[in-house]
């Protein structure tokens, strides 16, 4: 498994150990080797925002479905008749798939930029905690304020010998 700067946890597959270190390559408690991949939100930390955009791209996906079914239904229902020439229950076909094509991708734009918008938010997260751990601990002020009353302080001259 390759070292990334923003590694996320992996999951054993046989065991189910979950393994932040990325420089594992073997669970440590199967022996299992572990496969790179994408970790769930709940393992990496990062909280499920925008629930009813979710809701809402859901609805969208279902209006491309339906898009596309009522589009095939008017084509494959006039072939027969003689209401609409083939050419015209072609050209609704068509444009049915071309309205549910964009449908499906409007919301694939949407889940791409709330994925940016969460990867962002994870990889802040990351950049925090390493400056946390490699920041050297400051003094809080009653300790600063104590050691300076103690380097103030007079110091009684050694006595000789």
């Amino acid at each position: 498994m390759s070292l990334h700067l923003f590694s996320t946890p992996v999951q054993c597959t046989r065991c189910g150990t979950v393994v932040d270190d990325p420089t594992v390559d073997k669970c440590p408690t199967c022996g299992n080797l572990l496969k790179e991949r994408r970790a769930p939100r709940r393992l990496a930390g990062v909280e499920t925002r925008y629930g009813s955009l979710r809701t809402l791209l859901a609805v969208l996906r279902f209006l491309g479905v339906m898009v596309l079914l009522l589009g095939s239904l008017v084509f494959f229902s006039t072939l027969g008749e003689d209401g609409l020439s083939g050419t015209n229950g072609a050209i609704v076909f068509v444009a049915s798939i071309v309205v549910a094509v964009g449908l499906f991708a409007l919301a694939g734009i949407f889940v791409l930029m709330m994925d940016i918008e969460e990867n962002t938010r994870s990889s802040f997260r990351m950049q925090q905690r390493m400056l946390e751990l490699t920041e050297p601990k400051r003094p809080t002020p009653e300790a600063a304020a104590a050691a300076a009353a103690e380097a103030a302080a007079p110091v009684p001259p050694a006595a000789a010998h």
